[in-house]
């Protein structure tokens, strides 16, 4: 799979009936930090805690649309940003889709919204067949989540390295397409 190619394919916008998907920006940076310095969504991510503004612009300046990952946030038609999407892409791996709501906005349907927007958006590019996800096996939303997108349970296992460290992670896999590029 050719990471450089996906992530070149990608739009740099994409729009559902409730959500806009697009570049995380330094504008951004109160609303991340406001939404991701909370204990329940770092017990479920592996975004550190407590998450401070500086966490966020290092996310925006150095992470967020590099050759490893294309992250885009995901704001309401008002204007609000609830929480972020992306994928975590390497040349020698499957790309991996990671996703998380701040939690006021949980239980609306936002992630499995913008979950399908991005698979579409990748479905389009016609140069990925398959994208995998993981969760926290304790984490039902999550999984539920990918669940319903159609994602196929691949195994579970203990996290070898970091912030999941010895904690049970479930992976998935989603066949998109047949690759034609």
């Amino acid at each position: 799979m050719d990471s450089e190619a996906l992530r070149g394919a990608l739009p740099d916008r994409i729009e559902t009936e409730r959500l806009v998907l697009r570049a995380p920006e330094r504008a951004d940076i109160a609303s991340i930090a406001a939404l991701a310095n909370n204990r329940k969504i770092h017990a479920m991510t592996t975004l550190p805690h407590p998450y401070a503004e500086s966490d966020a612009a290092h996310f925006i300046e150095n992470i967020a649309r590099t050759a490893t990952e294309h992250a885009y946030a995901i704001v309401l038609a008002n204007g609000d940003l609830i929480g972020l999407i992306g994928l975590h892409l390497h040349s020698d791996a499957t790309p991996e889709i990671g996703y998380w709501i701040g939690q006021p906005y949980w239980g609306r349907g936002y992630a499995t919204e913008a979950a399908a927007a991005l698979i579409d958006a990748v479905r389009d590019t016609r140069r990925c067949a398959t994208l995998r996800a993981k969760a926290r096996s304790e984490n039902g939303a999550s999984r539920a989540v990918l669940e319903k997108l159609d994602f196929v349970f691949l195994q579970e296992a203990i996290s070898g390295c970091g912030p999941h460290k010895d904690i049970p992670v479930t992976t998935y896999e989603l066949t998109i397409a047949a690759e034609t590029t």
